[in-house]
This record gives structure tokens, C-alpha cells and sequence, in this order.
């Protein structure tokens, strides 16, 4: 469940560091599962804790350990064993879901018409249920929970993710990122920067969903993630959570306002957006430079990979030339790929690097099939955020957009900490839905 790419590159913190930390927020952690008195409440905690500790031992956890799969791997396929346990079986017939069915059922089709069953199959559907089990467990346990309980006691699942990034700082243990040998990542020892920054996406959307902690101690939190990205120096990042800050931010901001004076208040906020826009440009200009040129029109990116200069194949990471291997390897395809594309995790066999784009991806894998099926589970999920009548409403659709923001030039729906923030960003959206309906309608 680990590209090839984000193999053992950084370096982990020493056992000193790792082991107290881990210890001290397991005993944490089963307290807070323990008070929650919810099964489903109890798993999300306690797989999210779990995924984020030992994805801080990599060294260990993402090496081959049983029939070529690594601890990590084999931990995910335990979890969605156990969170199909501890979720109401009715709720797998809700229609939401029905999207990603037809993702499984597309990723059995492809891998049938592309040599069978294979490990990659398995892992995809392990990674698909997985979120399924991830939305439905925060479906049930929020429709469970008592004034917002279940959101404030997941924030704890994050606790060691921050400790081990302040001990990455304190000691100076950092990662050089990919494109500029000057500049640290400080992720708390994990193996990269996306998954990193990924996770404290998911804890700034849990913050935000959250509605028992007081403004302040919210306010704080959502900073402290922010601070934590720009840390760990992923831009993608970065840029993909600006949607749900927006949102967060403009909306709590409104409430206080009558609404006689709310379109002032929203004139004075873009006023201030834009201020801000233009700090943050400035303080990451060098960063930042070599999207100014790619979104300039100067260069043609739509070419075959070994057309790109050295300087075009450094332009974002080198995303650009990496997408076109993708495209054009499918556009040499037969009409089979056209339409259902090469299989299951097939990139492996072909390319060093995962495509840092799920449409991408999804167009190598799946074909044409696969994207629109895949813009489907995404469109499907941000139609029913906007049917929403709440005063989290916004700050949903933020999250939402800001999913979908990180996918196009990363893609947390291939990664496990990437399932456990969509699978609480669509969990917390059918139940804020399931609030505004009868008794008779469903969902």
C-alpha cells in the first residue's frame, strides 16, 4: 500500500524518541476509546491511531512481511476485517454508496480482463472497503454521539503525529525535498511528505467538523495544523486545504454578523482573503516560482515524456512529465485499455513513480470507465454536501473541495491516511443529511 517511490527515504527517529511517544498515546488512546462507549466511535479512533504510529516506524512496518506484503498492508486488511464488525449492516445498503460499488466492481472487471486476480486487486479492494467501513463507522458514531463527543475525542488520534514532528525539529531530523536540496521537511521522521501532511489535513478537518470546542481552543488547533504543513513543506498540501480554510474561516466569521450586514462582512473577508493571498506569495515566492511559470502558457506540457527539457521535467515536482508517461502509455494501449485500462495497481510494473493525480491514475488503471466513474463517487458526495442545511454546511463543501484539490496533484484516495480523511469527510456528510430527513425517506 506503499508506491515504489515512497520506498525508505527518510530518515526515522531514533528508537528513544519513537517508542515513549508511541507508548504514552496508546494508553491515551485506549482511554478515550474506552469513554467513548461506541464500538464504531472506539474503531475509527483506534485504526486512525494506529495507521499514523506505525506508519512513524517505516523502516520496519513498510518492509515485505508475509506473502510480499508489508506490516502496513496487513495491518489495513485486520482493520477493515474488524470495522465491518463493528458497523450497522443495513447502513451498507445506503445509496451513497453505490459509487464506490461500482469502483470494486470496476477494479475486478479491469483486473479480470488484465491477467486475473492479482495482489493488486486485493489491495485495492482492501483499500476501497476500508473506506466504506471508515464512512459508515463515522456515520453511525456521529448519529450516536452526544453534542459533537466523537469528533473532539478523535482529535487525540493525533497526538503522536504532533509529537513526533516537534522532536523532528528539536533534534534536527529532517528529509530534503524532491526538488530544492536546500530546503528541510520536518515530518516527525515518517516516510514522506504526503502522507504526512495528509494526516494533519484530516486533523484540521476533524477540528473544523468539531462543534463542542470552544472557538479559542478550535482556533488553535486549526492553526497549529497549518503550521504543521508548512513545516513539513508540501505545497500540495498546502494549496489543498485552502478551500476548507476558506470556508472555516469566512463562515465562523459570518454567524456573528446579523444579516443586514453579512454582505459587508463577506466584502471585507475577499478584501482580506486577497491581503493574505498576497503574504502567502510572497513568504513562499521561491517555493512557488515554478507554478508561475507553468501556469504562464509558455510551455507545452501536453507531449510525450522524453520531449520535456530537463528544465520542463523539474517544473512541479516534475508532476507535468510524470502525468504525460501516464497518458501517453495509455493512449498506446488497445481499445480494452481505452476503456478499462491496464488493471489494478499496474503502474508498478511500469513506472518508478505513482502518478501524483488520481485521475491519472484512474485513466492507466481504469480508462475512460474509470474516471467518470471515479468523478462520480467524488460529484455524488459533494451533491449531497450541498443539499446540506447546516450551520457546518460550508465548512463541508470546503472539505470536500479541498479533497478534490489534493487529488490532482497527489492522491490520498490511494493511501490509507488518505481513505481515513475522505472516509470522515462523507461519514460526516450523510449523517449532517441524514439530520434533514423524515422518518419515511431514504438515504
Amino acid at each position: 500500500m506503499i508506491s515504489n517511490e515512497l520506498g525508505l527515504q527518510s530518515p526515522s527517529l531514533p528508537a528513544y524518541l519513537l517508542y515513549p511517544v508511541a507508548i504514552l498515546s496508546l494508553l491515551i488512546i485506549i482511554f478515550v476509546m474506552a469513554r467513548t462507549r461506541d464500538r464504531s466511535a472506539a474503531f475509527v479512533i483506534g485504526a486512525a491511531w494506529l495507521r499514523y504510529v506505525m506508519s512513524a516506524f517505516h523502516t520496519i512496518t513498510y518492509r515485505p512481511l508475509a506473502a510480499g506484503m508489508s506490516a502496513n498492508a496487513l495491518a489495513s486488511m485486520g482493520l477493515f476485517v474488524v470495522g465491518l464488525m463493528t458497523i450497522d449492516w443495513r447502513h451498507l445498503a445506503l445509496r451513497f454508496l453505490l459509487p464506490f460499488y461500482v469502483l470494486i466492481a470496476l477494479a475486478v472487471v479491469s483486473a479480470l480482463a488484465n491477467g486475473g486476480i492479482t495482489p493488486g486487486l486485493i489491495t485495492v479492494i482492501t483499500k476501497h472497503g476500508y473506506l466504506i467501513v471508515i464512512i459508515l463507522s463515522v456515520f453511525g458514531a456521529m448519529r450516536r454521539a452526544k453534542g459533537g463527543d466523537f469528533m473532539t475525542a478523535m482529535l487525540w488520534s493525533f497526538l503522536p503525529v504532533f509529537a513526533y514532528q516537534a522532536l523532528s525539529v528539536i533534534f534536527g531530523v529532517g528529509k530534503l525535498t524532491e526538488t530544492d536540496a536546500t530546503a528541510t521537511s520536518y515530518i516527525g521522521g515518517y516516510n514522506h511528505e504526503a502522507a504526512f501532511s495528509v494526516i494533519l489535513a484530516t486533523c484540521l478537518t476533524v477540528a473544523c467538523f468539531s462543534s463542542k470546542l470552544n472557538k479559542q481552543l478550535k482556533t488553535a488547533i486549526v492553526l497549529a495544523c497549518v503550521v504543521g504543513i508548512v513545516m513539513a513543506n508540501y505545497r500540495t498540501t498546502l494549496v489543498g486545504v485552502a478551500p476548507l480554510l476558506l470556508m472555516y474561516f469566512a463562515f465562523s466569521s459570518l454567524r456573528r454578523f446579523p444579516l443586514r450586514d453579512r454582505p459587508f462582512v463577506v466584502s471585507f473577508l475577499i478584501v482580506l482573503v486577497a491581503i493574505a493571498l498576497g503574504g502567502v506569495s510572497l513568504l513562499f515566492a521561491e517555493r512557488f516560482n515554478d507554478v508561475t511559470l507553468a501556469t504562464s502558457g509558455d510551455v507545452n506540457f501536453f507531449k510525450p515524456p522524453d520531449a520535456y527539457t530537463v528544465e520542463e521535467s523539474r517544473l512541479l515536482s516534475g508532476r507535468p512529465r510524470i502525468w504525460s508517461a501516464y497518458i501517453f502509455a495509455w493512449l498506446d494501449g488497445d481499445l480494452t485499455e481505452y476503456v478499462i485500462g491496464f488493471g489494478p495497481e499496474s503502474w508498478n510494473d511500469v513506472f518508478p513513480l505513482y502518478a501524483h493525480n488520481t485521475l491519472v491514475n484512474y485513466l492507466y488503471e481504469y480508462g475512460i470507465v474509470g474516471v467518470f466513474v471515479l468523478l462520480w463517487v467524488w460529484l455524488s458526495m459533494l451533491s449531497a454536501a450541498l443539499r446540506i442545511r447546516h450551520p457546518h454546511a460550508g465548512v463541508v463543501v470546503g472539505a470536500h473541495l479541498s479533497f478534490l484539490v489534493l487529488n490532482m496533484s497527489t492522491m490520498p484516495m490511494w493511501m490509507v491516511e488518505g481513505n481515513i480523511l475522505y472516509g470522515i469527510i462523507c461519514g460526516y456528510t450523510l449523517y449532517l443529511l441524514s439530520l434533514q430527513s423524515t422518518p419515511t425517506t431514504r438515504m
